[in-house]
């Protein structure tokens, strides 16, 4: 028997690139507009007075006449795209790019491509991850799930001279089990440079949880979040509020993992002997993820922060998650985050100094999910 085709090389997964976009016309890019804000190109939904119905169209300046309150609005009016300076068009090309690379693109690539300032790619970019930490699909993973942390951030680099043997009891002194003798210094006993010490205090761990989307399909649903560090306080709070009663846990012999097996039926393979059990017990999904993310991290956007490695989080989910959707699936669904997401509470006004406060951690998410 043939295998099955790899997704990748089916006709779905190129059904909507550049060339389609140059056959477009204006009112085709309209109707694919209205149709990610709305669901219809007949009937539109007043922003100031909810009304939803047929509007009265100005087709002149690509407005709409509100038939109730008579506002003026347009197919982004109300929406993380309010007030945007660039034409339809050129939104569906900086769409298309984002959709077309499987760890993302950098910003400068993004500018040269779709012709625009990369402090305005920034700001697409930014609303556009934004929306999606608040739409994030927040119900508990259920069946065989995969649970892993990976840590980003706060990487040490290599020193200018070589520094020689570590000194005695270096690792215990950098694990935290014997303290240094001299505490104004101790990245001397530690073996490292004082940048690398200072570098220390931005590390973040990105704790990924794959539900398994069948045999040999891979996860079909992940979940991502930022923590300080892979501790069973956290570890706690993924079993309570994001993995269902009756799931089949499996994660590795991290001892932050051990309270697990009080809330799900949790199994664990030793990454120190094996990658895999006899029996089949791995955490590969979440090493999947895990491995992508990294890679976006060194080969694309070349180092995270942690104020705003969230964002890079909620992106790798949403691109494993949409990884095997078509082309104009993704487009679509980035077009319907941007409009359907309301005015950026983070970017808009970013570059007049409307910055956000503080990193977002899991946390955040568990405060979501309880008030809904």
């Amino acid at each position: 028997m043939a295998n099955k085709q790899h997704h990748l090389h089916s006709k779905e997964a190129r059904n909507f690139n550049l060339s389609h976009l140059f056959l477009m016309t204006s009112q085709a890019i309209d109707e694919l507009f209205m149709m990610a804000r709305w669901g219809s190109i007949a009937e539109q939904g007043c922003p100031r007075c909810g009304v939803f119905r047929r509007h009265y169209r100005r087709p002149a300046r690509l407005r709409w006449r509100c038939a109730e309150c008579d506002h003026e609005f347009s197919v982004t009016s109300g929406t993380s795209l309010d007030a945007h300076k660039l034409g339809l068009p050129r939104l569906l090309l900086f769409a298309m790019q984002i959709e077309g690379t499987a760890n993302g693109t950098s910003l400068h690539v993004l500018s040269r491509k779709a012709g625009v300032t990369p402090k305005t790619a920034q700001a697409l970019m930014g609303k556009l991850r934004e929306g999606m930490i608040n739409q994030t699909d927040l119900s508990p993973v259920k069946g065989v799930v995969h649970l892993d942390g990976a840590y980003f951030c706060g990487k040490p680099r290599k020193p200018n001279r070589r520094l020689g043997k570590l000194p005695p009891n270096a690792l215990k002194i950098r694990y935290g089990k014997q303290k240094p003798k001299n505490p104004d210094a101790p990245w001397i006993e530690m073996g490292m440079t004082r940048q690398n010490y200072e570098r220390r205090a931005n590390k973040r761990v990105v704790m990924s949880i794959c539900e398994s989307a069948g045999s040999g399909a891979g996860s079909g649903r992940a979940l991502a979040f930022v923590a300080r560090s892979e501790n069973a306080a956290d570890a706690k709070i993924f079993a309570k509020h994001f993995i269902a009663p009756g799931s089949m846990l499996m994660t590795d012999e991290n001892n932050a993992f051990t309270v697990l097996a009080a809330y799900h039926d949790h199994y664990v393979v030793c990454h120190a002997q094996e990658f895999s059990t006899p029996e089949g017990v791995n955490n590969n999904m979440s090493e999947s993820f895990n491995s992508r993310m990294r890679r976006a991290e060194y080969g694309v956007h070349h180092g995270y922060r942690p104020k705003y490695l969230q964002d890079r989080a909620s992106e790798s989910a949403w691109r494993e998650n949409w990884r095997r959707a078509s082309q104009r699936e993704r487009v679509e669904q980035i077009l319907k985050i941007w409009l359907t997401s309301p005015h950026s509470k983070w970017w808009r006004g970013y570059w007049q100094g409307n910055h956000r406060d503080g990193e977002l951690t899991i946390d955040y998410f568990v405060k979501r999910q309880k008030e809904k």
